[in-house]
This record gives C-alpha cells, structure tokens and sequence, in this order.
C-alpha cells in the first residue's frame, strides 16, 4: 500500500494597500532622500551658476551642436541646461523635497504636540534610569521642599502634578517650544519653496518703451529658452514728458519720466519715477532703467530778430525751413561740440536773387552772429529738444510676499533651534514613616555642560534647605 503524503504550500502573501502606501510614505521619510535630493539641486545651482543662463537655447546649440561629443548636446537639451532654473528636473526635484519634509513633518510632528500639550509628570524608574542629572534626598516637610523646587527652578507657571497613592509627581519646564524650531524651518523652506516657483511661473519681468507723449501697454520679457514674448499689462502707460539731465561734458547724470497710469479709460496714477523710485500699481512695479532718442525728431530752438530788436524763438525740425518772408532759414546740422566753442548748428540762409549761403550759430554765445556776421536777422541757437522713447522696466513678483514670511519664519525657527535650550524638571515625593523620599531630576536636549552647572546650583540649593540630607 502506498502512503501519499501532501506538501504544504505556502499561500503568497495578500496584495495589501496599505502596505504599499506605507512603503510610499516611509521612503518620502528617508533622511537618505533628503540628502540626495539636496545634493541634486545643489548641483543644478552650480549649473546654473556656470553655464549662461542668458543666452537663448539657439545660441548655446550652436557650440554644441558642432561638438564631436553629440551626446553631450543632447543631454544639455534633454536637461535644459541653458534655463536650470526652469527646467522639469529641476521643479521635479524641488517638489520632491517638499514632500520629503512634509512626510518628516507628519511622521514626527504629531507626537512632539502631544508630548508638549500633555507631558507625562512621572518619574518612573525607567525614565529615571535615562536621566543623568538626578539626586535623592530625605526630606522632613514634603510640602515646603516642594515649594523651595519651584522657587529654585525659576518656573513662575503652574507645574503639572499627579498624585498616585502616597506618591507625589511634579513636573515643570522650561522653552518647551524650542522642539519646534525645526518644523519652523521645514514650514519657512516649504514657504521659500512655492513662493519661488510661483514667482517663476506666474512672475514676469521685461521691458517697456514709450515715446514722449505717447503711451503703450505692451511689455517684452524672457520666457524659457530666453525666448522673447509680449505681455499685456492691463492698462496703459503713458510718458508725457521726459527729462535728460547732463555733465558739461554731455554724459547722463540723471533722467526722468513723468508718467500716467491710463485704465479703463480713467487716470489712476500719476507720477515722476526715477532710477531708485519706481511706480507701483496692480502688482507692476515700474522702474526708470533707460532711454534712448527717437531718430528724426529733434527739434531746433533758434531765436531770430532784427539786429538789436527782440527775437522770436523758432522749434524746427532738421531741414525744415523758417520762412521770414523775403529771408529763409534752414537748420541743416545739429554739432554737440564745434571746435572746443560749444553746441552748435549750421544753418543755411536763402535770400531771393541770391546764392544760398551757410554760417554756424553758437548756443553759448548769444550775441556772436550779430556782431560778426551782421546779417538781415541775427540767429540765436537755443539748443536742440530731442525726442525720446523712456526705457521701463516691469517687474511683477507675486511670490515675493510669502517668500518674506518664509525667511521670517526660517530665521525665527534657527533661533528656536540653535539658541532655545528645551529643559525639563521631574520631583518625586514619596511618604515615608518619619519624612518624605525625594528624588529631583532634570534633562536638556542640547547645551549639556550649561545644563549640568544649572542643575548643580539647583541640587545645592534643595541642599541648604533645613530639615533635608543629601544621600550618596
């Protein structure tokens, strides 16, 4: 007779959920994430840092493109590496960190609450077992040394107590916050994080041109790739004058525009914005950067009169003719410096029947061409008005806000972290048949020689107390 016997098989195991979302959220807990992520990023700023970031991605595959090394090109395009700070990886990275510290957060922080809001106040024998910083004593009034604890600890809030039989537990602290300064900087980073990347994508920052007198809503700006693209503001930026202020030399010291915000038809703000004073309006912060002069719109101020009678100031364009009935003017040249003597312009002279005729007025010398040339008028030349188009610089950072309270916050959880010491203080009483059985305890999580010379003062003090002995 044969015996057939059955393997047991082992049944595999259930596909759980749970198990698979809790895989998830213990790598997003991984401090080895934390450091490979930083790591990443810290490598893409040095990127960043040391490949132009200003140039178009046109510009860079043209050295690329041409390398024997063709991988290199495509990796440098797969990666974005002419604009890091707006690549995928980049923000891919960026949101993986952010969830690294919040998964931290919510694995550590809920249980560091508790432990703030409701402390346990006993001194069991296993806690005091892990306590460095302990001493007994025998007490004779139980009541006044607890009192004495109090004072001596410098706790002006209530203690929590717990009576337990003939036991007595007292539990104080000191800066119990301070295990929140490193959650204060996970928010503040978390902060830092998304108020830059919204300040990426939804940010803008370019350029405007208006001409004197005119307005314009139209702003240019770099988008990814250095690609330029053209955004409407919204309203209307209108130059009604601007003011180029120069050295003796004729170099720039100081230009101006005066400005109007145009919007639905309605003014809604006026003013004079310099370099270091922008306008702000609608979340635009509009900043004086630059200028340049409107080509063929210069005007020419010349003052023209009978020699020694008042004169009429004439503002004509270059090669536009001043008729004076039978004597005509023409300005044919604009000179910033003739021969050492100044601005100046060449002027022609038309006088019917005869043969047209060129001279030179000086704006620094008023009186010059009537006493020398001694013409049928005498010129004055005034200077020359140019036209020109106001360089704006527009910048919206709607991210700006809660990157400050970010910093803020960051900078408050560093003072919590580096500069609050977290101490705690445990009394146990205990009656005995002629006193009390009393053991002191404290901890500190950081600034243990500081903590220990506290508590040396403190036991010392409990010590001088009458009616108490120190045991061995």
């Amino acid at each position: 007779m044969t015996t057939t016997t059955a393997t047991p098989t082992t049944a595999a195991p259930a596909f759980s959920l749970a198990a698979v979302y809790d895989a998830i959220f213990r790598f997003f807990c991984s401090l080895r994430l934390t450091v490979l992520l930083t790591t990443v990023l810290t490598a893409g700023c040095f990127v960043g840092m040391f490949v132009d970031q200003t140039k178009t991605f046109e510009e860079h595959a043209k050295v690329w493109m041409n390398s024997p090394y063709q991988w290199k090109y495509r990796m440098f395009a797969a990666l974005e590496f002419h604009d890091v700070f707006h690549s995928w990886w980049f923000a891919v990275f960026i949101l993986l960190l952010a969830l690294n510290l919040v998964a931290c957060s919510i694995e550590r922080l809920p249980k560091i609450w508790l432990d703030i809001q409701h402390a346990d106040p006993r001194l069991t024998a296993v806690r005091e077992r892990g306590v460095r910083n302990k001493a007994q004593f025998r007490v004779g009034d139980g009541p006044a040394f607890e009192t004495a604890f109090l004072k001596a600890v410098g706790r002006s809030a209530k203690a929590v107590t717990l009576d337990e039989g003939d036991t007595r537990y007292l539990f104080t602290e000191k800066q119990k916050y301070a295990r929140l300064g490193v959650y204060a900087v996970h928010t503040a980073l978390l902060l830092i994080m998304f108020g830059s990347m919204a300040t990426t994508i939804y940010g803008f920052d370019g350029q405007i041109g208006v001409v004197e007198g005119e307005q314009n809503r139209w702003a240019f700006g770099r988008g990814p790739a250095g690609l330029r693209y053209r955004k409407d503001l919204g309203f209307w930026v209108k130059c009604t004058d601007f003011r180029l202020k120069q050295f003796v030399d004729g170099a720039p010291m100081d230009f101006e525009s005066d400005l109007i915000i145009i919007k639905n038809g309605r003014e809604m703000v006026k003013k004079t914005i310099q370099v270091n004073d922008p306008l702000e309006f609608d979340g635009y912060t509009l900043y004086q950067s630059s200028y340049q002069p409107v080509p063929g719109d210069e005007k020419v101020s010349l003052a023209i009169g009978k020699p020694g009678q008042p004169k009429t100031t004439h503002a004509v364009s270059p090669g536009q003719p001043i008729n004076l009935g039978d004597v005509t003017y023409v300005p044919l040249e604009i000179i910033p410096q003739y021969a050492s003597l100044g601005a100046a312009v060449r002027v022609q002279q038309v006088i019917q029947g005869q043969a047209p005729t060129s001279f030179v007025v000086f704006r620094d010398y008023p009186d010059l061409d009537e006493q020398v040339r001694r013409g049928p008028y005498a010129l004055h030349y005034k200077g020359a008005d140019k036209t020109y188009m106001t360089g704006i610089a527009v910048g919206v950072v709607p991210g700006v806000s809660v990157v400050f309270w970010g910093f803020t916050i960051m900078f408050i959880g560093m003072y919590m972290a580096f500069f609050m010491s977290h101490r705690r203080y445990w009394l146990r009483l205990q009656k005995a048949k002629d006193g009390w059985e009393v053991t002191v305890a404290g901890a500190s999580r950081r600034h243990q020689l500081a903590f220990e010379e506290e508590m040396d003062a403190l036991l010392k003090t409990l010590e001088g107390l009458p009616g108490v002995r120190r045991k061995a």
